[in-house]
């Protein structure tokens, strides 16, 4: 009995000794999948221990591990980004609730944080800071960081390009830099996260956020129905599927008091070192405006950017006019610490337009919605919003004043926005055509397929004629012409002609010496499918004897200084588009030049924040291609 009650005294001591340690958790980030008002994602790197749980209560029980009244586990884990990331997801929370929680783990516990959820009614009064371009300059990320544990809003809204390079240790920099986001007295803000032209694909976000949308881009409501929130994704194609999943989601929730959308790329950047994206102006900007869209946040141009009300407009500047009653107020464009660029494009319809490092401050109740481009550097003189109160700016906050005043009220129009019956044709690209129930087009149809042969890799290519939207298609792959296997599902992008390109990494090392058949499996909206095969049916590895029919992809590489150069030449007048596509087939550059006259010409792709890595270019006509390149460097 003596043993046993000394043993007991021992293991009382080592929990006593746990409860005064901290554990090895750190770079905390709170998170939504599901319904903000009853669930919550929670995670965090887990530097040593084992085991760590959750102990979560809707009272605060500070360091007491043992008075918390739910012990949790780990969902989900991941190695991402050189982390050993942990996500804690959790469901049937109480609406409008502080809940407040430790990470035990065997080496201790963390520090005491806490979370709140949305209200799940239109009644709330919310507040949202919104921005991006995050990447350079570290000591204004900490400044526009350090701001929201001063303000406390219900949620960031974050645009895109967190880090320069995706990097491992760029990203465990960010999120230790993202700890400053948490107030004094433990409390987290959710983050809802937009892939940019730095993240380097999708699954950085997803690794990290524990984003659910693969291809991110995902809708969210706040305050039950008080906002829709569309997070779009500009670094793959804006039509095809994201465009009839975001149309899908419009027509769904008519009845939302407002509608917000967020994505990276500026369809109207105000600096002349932007491009105008054009496919997302075509793609976007009417589906916005005839669903009554109330605001746009956009990125990536690292300038700040409001505009007046505006809709499509064949005669408006840059596809634009001001409208007050009806039209989409859109602001931006990035300024977390990005490098700063010149304002030096602004249209008719813009507000106002600066350049200095800031974020957009936005108050919404069911009434109206108020934005205020908060000025970020200098902010560790800012005071703290009450608790009580998070709407009443602080002391030492600096919001900007400029010309046309520093609050932008958009209020609830009693006009129904009629849907217009065409959209406008900007920078020589067709318009776009008004979906219905009588065919326009001709049926469906396959009108090149081709495999290719390039060193140790095969290419699958094909083009699509009067594609429907929601059309997947599948490669599947035979060794030995009998037994195929689905190797990849590839979305359709949707409209009269479309281009497609799958890369068979490295099959000449995996199977050297093989024939190899592939096949199209044609998958239709109504789930009806049908296979289609190529110009050559076999296509052969090194080792192999030569078929009849082959074709050799023509490899590029840089020249010195940095840029892909093409030689083309035209029969004709033509739009050229110049695209640069990752293995994955996602869209890593876009350059377009418009109106090239017939004959030959030379034109150049930068390759400025580019990954080194195996690319393939298409370069185009209008919709003809007129050369694919497989790019390594």
């Amino acid at each position: 009995m003596l043993k046993i009650l000394f043993k007991y005294s021992i293991i009382l001591v080592l929990l006593l000794i746990s409860n005064l340690t901290f554990g090895k958790a750190e770079k905390f980030r709170a998170m939504w999948r599901e319904d903000p008002a009853t669930t919550m994602v929670i995670g965090w790197n887990q530097v040593s221990g084992q085991n760590p749980v959750m102990l979560i209560d809707v009272i605060d029980r500070g360091k007491d591990a043992s008075a918390y009244a739910q012990i949790v586990e780990t969902t989900f884990k991941n190695k991402g980004k050189g982390m050993n990331n942990h996500f804690i997801r959790l469901p049937n929370l109480h609406p409008n609730t502080v809940y407040y929680f430790l990470i035990r783990d065997s080496e201790g516990i963390s520090q005491r944080f806490s979370f709140k959820t949305l209200p799940n009614n239109s009644n709330e009064r919310l507040s949202i800071i919104a921005g991006g371009d995050s990447r350079n300059n570290i000591e204004a990320r900490q400044d526009a960081n350090y701001l929201v544990s001063r303000l406390r809003p219900h949620c960031v809204m974050f645009g895109g390009d967190m880090t320069g390079g995706d990097s491992d240790l760029e990203w465990q920099k960010w999120l230790d830099d993202w700890q400053m986001t948490i107030a004094q007295d433990g409390r987290i803000t959710p983050i809802i996260v937009a892939r940019g032209n730095h993240e380097q694909n999708n699954q950085s976000l997803i690794d990290i956020f524990d984003v659910k949308a693969r291809d991110l881009y995902y809708a969210l409501s706040l305050g039950g129905d008080l906002i829709r929130l569309y997070t779009l994704n500009s670094m793959i194609p804006s039509g095809g599927s994201q465009k009839s999943w975001l149309e899908r989601d419009l027509k769904a929730n008519p009845n939302t008091v407002w509608k917000f959308a967020q994505y990276h790329h500026t369809m109207r950047p105000h600096t002349s070192k932007k491009r105008d994206n054009n496919e997302q102006y075509i793609d976007w900007a009417g589906l916005f405006y005839q669903h009554k869209m109330s605001l746009v946040c956009e990125s990536d141009a690292h300038v700040v950017k409001s505009t007046w009300p505006i809709r499509p407009s064949r005669s408006g500047d840059a596809g634009f006019e001001r409208d007050d009653a009806n039209g989409t107020v859109y602001v931006g464009e990035g300024c977390w610490g990005a490098p700063l660029r010149p304002n030096d494009a602004e249209k008719s319809w813009t507000r106002n337009s600066g350049s200095f490092n800031q974020f957009k401050w936005i108050f919404v109740d069911r009434n109206k919605i108020e934005i205020r481009t908060v000025r970020t550097d200098g902010s560790r003189r800012v005071a703290s919003v009450s608790p009580q109160n998070v709407f009443a700016a602080p002391a030492n906050l600096s919001i900007w004043n400029p010309s046309n005043g520093d609050v932008i009220t958009i209020t609830k129009s009693s006009q129904v926005v009629s849907t217009p019956t065409k959209y406008p044709r900007v920078d020589g690209h067709q318009e776009p055509k008004i979906e219905s129930n009588k065919p326009t087009r001709g049926p469906m149809e396959i009108i090149d397929f081709q495999v290719n042969l390039d060193g140790k890799d095969i290419e699958i290519a094909w083009q699509t004629q009067n594609e429907a939207p929601g059309t997947d298609y599948e490669v599947e792959r035979s060794t030995d012409g009998q037994t195929y296997q689905s190797i990849v599902v590839v979305n359709g992008k949707g409209g009269e002609v479309s281009d497609y390109t799958y890369m068979d990494w490295d099959i000449g090392e995996k199977i050297p010496g093989t024939y190899i058949n592939y096949r199209l499996k044609v998958v239709l909206p109504d789930g009806k499918s049908h296979r289609d095969t190529p110009k050559g049916k076999k296509q052969r590895t090194p080792g192999a004897p030569k078929p009849e029919v082959t074709a050799e992809v023509t490899k590029l590489v840089p020249n010195p200084s940095g840029d892909l150069t093409v030689d083309y030449t035209l029969s004709s007048r033509a739009d050229v588009t110049m695209i640069l596509l990752n293995p994955k087939m996602e869209l890593v550059k876009r350059k377009v030049f418009n109106g090239q006259s017939s004959g030959n010409h030379s034109q150049s792709m930068e390759l400025n924040g580019v990954k080194p890595g195996r690319y393939q270019l298409i370069v185009k006509a209008g919709k003809d291609v007129v050369k694919r390149y497989r790019v390594s460097f």
